[in-house]
């Protein structure tokens, strides 16, 4: 049991940096922040509503190009390497390789470029709506501050606090 609990505030930091040095890389690279496999996109644009609209957040999970179909729904990356998430319309093979043609739902058009395996980041396995907003509000300096910053400190200075009540009870045990 005192193993047990040496151990859990260990592990708990050790995931808390994990998350923000996945959030730092992602950051840093300009490529989707990745939690065990799985993406949290924020949509920018109306294109594919009413299915979700702009401030919703789609979270997406990597698959194999050839386990996707017609009517899936999938995050790529277009030409000037701008991530879409748009519906598969029509899957095309040539030449031994899949090509995926798209359309936001709310577009009158298919888009114009053909999306190759290696441009899909994944595909939508479900959204949150509105949630996109309080994740770009995190962003920013000020909801780094309020959500990261305070609560780490905060758990932090807990921690401690336990820690010197437990050796000032020890020491006051050791006197008597």
């Amino acid at each position: 049991m005192y193993l047990i609990k040496k151990a859990v505030p260990v592990v708990i930091i050790i995931f808390i940096i994990m998350i923000l040095l996945s959030i730092f890389e992602s950051i840093s690279s300009n490529k989707p922040l990745t939690v065990f496999g799985y993406k949290p996109l924020t949509v920018l644009s109306n294109s594919m509503v009413p299915v979700f609209e702009a401030g919703d957040v789609i979270i997406t999970r990597e698959i194999d190009a050839k386990d996707l179909k017609e009517g899936d729904i999938i995050s790529f990356y277009n030409e000037e390497k701008n991530l879409i998430t748009h519906r598969i319309t029509s899957i095309i093979e040539k030449n031994g390789e899949r090509k995926f043609y798209t359309k936001g739902d709310n577009n009158n058009t298919v888009d114009e470029v053909a999306i190759t395996s290696s441009d899909i980041v994944g595909k939508e396995m479900f959204h949150i709506p509105k949630l996109g907003f309080l994740s770009n509000y995190t962003k920013g300096p000020m909801g780094f501050l309020l959500f990261i910053i305070l609560p780490l400190t905060g758990y932090i200075c807990l921690t401690l606090f336990e820690k010197m009540k437990q050796v000032k009870k020890q020491e006051k045990f050791t006197k008597s």
